[in-house]
């Protein structure tokens, strides 16, 4: 390998090095704004524990059209992916699990697809026919930039125009491990509140009775779709979260395989240059020879 295309090389994984190492600062910053996102919510997060822990005994008895089982005939599977590349295997580690699910899901009823990030409605739209799509939302994930999806949902569930409403996403548990879930939104089921419940912990509470007026049912009807709003916003600040982490990971796996192949490429570099200087060194001690 002659010096000049060593250096070029060098040059251009150099580059390549300073470029992964800006993008993995970057992630790391937005998954911090993210997570800051999830404590923000908490003041809202256990005041709607605390209310759904008053109903307890409603949902256990399924008192509300968003509990009840219907007989399925189209279900929905949301599938949460990301706007954007980089992130090592973040994408096709969710498309994998969806899939699994939609093949389970058309074995006993019809099922469509609903993408949620380019990346998800790239693939999706080569295999599927998408009547609906979601992109764009923004990096953080603001709750009014999800609840449009959310109430997309409720509306579609409500008019019966699916039976079953299931979500695929990434769920954020550390910045080194993130793993894709399947969660079924609607009907709600109380295994969905209950991990709900349990992660929000046990709330100090008043020893009061509620008396709930004008009905039990009526209370869930209004309570559940805003439950099922913050649900949806959570999951999808959870991908996020998960998205940045990923990339994060990525780009300092790269950035490391770069330095790596830098330092090879400064050995080839240091001994052709000193093979180059051996010969030219020859070539003048020959010339002199001859000379004399």
């Amino acid at each position: 390998m002659e010096l000049k295309e060593v250096k070029s090389k060098i040059g251009s994984v150099k580059n390549i090095s300073e470029l992964t190492g800006s993008l993995e600062t970057f992630s790391a910053l937005k998954m911090k704004k993210t997570q800051k996102r999830f404590l923000e919510s908490a003041p809202f997060s256990k005041e709607m524990a605390k209310m759904l822990r008053n109903m307890a005994k409603s949902l256990k008895e399924g008192r509300s059209v968003f509990l009840e089982e219907r007989e399925v005939k189209k279900a929905l599977v949301c599938v949460v992916a990301s706007d954007r590349g980089f992130c090592g295997s973040f994408n096709s580690n969710i498309m994998k699990l969806a899939d699994v699910e939609i093949a389970r899901l058309r074995e006993k009823s019809e099922v469509e697809v609903l993408p949620i990030g380019k990346k998800s409605i790239d693939y999706y739209q080569k295999k599927e026919k998408i009547e609906h799509k979601f992109s764009g939302v923004g990096d953080y994930w603001r709750f009014r930039d999800t609840k449009d999806i959310a109430d997309f949902l409720i509306k579609f569930f409500l008019n019966d125009k699916y039976q079953e409403i299931h979500i695929v996403y990434t769920h954020f548990e550390s910045s080194f491990s993130q793993k894709p879930r399947i969660v079924k939104l609607f009907p709600l089921t109380i295994d969905v509140v209950n991990a709900f419940l349990e992660k929000e912990g046990e709330v100090e509470e008043a020893n009061i009775r509620y008396k709930l007026e004008p009905s039990p049912r009526i209370i869930l009807d209004k309570v559940i779709p805003v439950f099922a709003q913050y649900l949806v916003y959570q999951y999808i600040l959870s991908a996020n979260t998960s998205e940045h982490s990923s990339r994060m990971m990525a780009m300092r796996s790269a950035s490391d395989s770069a330095k790596g192949l830098l330092e090879d490429l400064r050995l080839v570099y240091n001994k052709a240059r000193q093979e180059q200087i051996t010969s030219e060194v020859c070539e003048v001690s020959s010339a002199k020879e001859v000379m004399d």
